[in-house]
């Protein structure tokens, strides 16, 4: 039996900011609060249909009291302008008082080969908002190995 060991490629962080204020606000829109790229240039061939990609966020959020009918908040991740994951934090409708939360986010990919061939893979999640909400601080980072070790 012929294992192959696990092939290290890259690991990025985009620390967009280390404290809570000021924050980004969102106001019926999205911004950008990660972006990374993750070098694939040296995976070898036979691992190319192999890499596995871990990413991580956090995000300090703060959800205004809410004057329309919906609290939703939703954060999204693209490999490559792909939508790769999306989660909505509901919030609650009915509160009376700015809601603080503490967002931690794990997602995982298996890229095609295709993209793991052109030697770096570029990651970006976004939080945007039907209501009025603000990020605090946050980070995202992304490691990407190969094999099947």
């Amino acid at each position: 039996m012929n294992m192959m060991s696990i092939q290290f490629l890259d690991m990025r962080i985009s620390q967009d900011s280390v404290v809570d204020t000021p924050g980004i606000n969102l106001v019926r829109s999205g911004a950008i609060f990660g972006d990374i790229g993750l070098q694939t240039s040296n995976v070898t061939p036979a691992n190319a249909s192999l890499v596995r990609v871990t990413l991580n966020a956090y995000v300090r959020l703060s959800v205004d009291v809410s004057v329309i009918v919906q609290n939703d908040v939703t954060f999204s991740i693209y490999r490559n302008n792909t939508l790769i994951f999306s989660t909505t934090y509901p919030g609650n409708i009915n509160n009376t008082v700015t809601q603080y939360e503490m967002v931690g986010i794990t997602a995982v990919d298996f890229p095609p080969a295709s993209d793991v061939l052109t030697g770096q893979i570029q990651y970006t999640i976004l939080a945007s908002a039907i209501r009025t909400a603000t990020l605090g601080a946050r980070s995202f980072s992304g490691i990407a190995v190969a094999g099947n070790g």
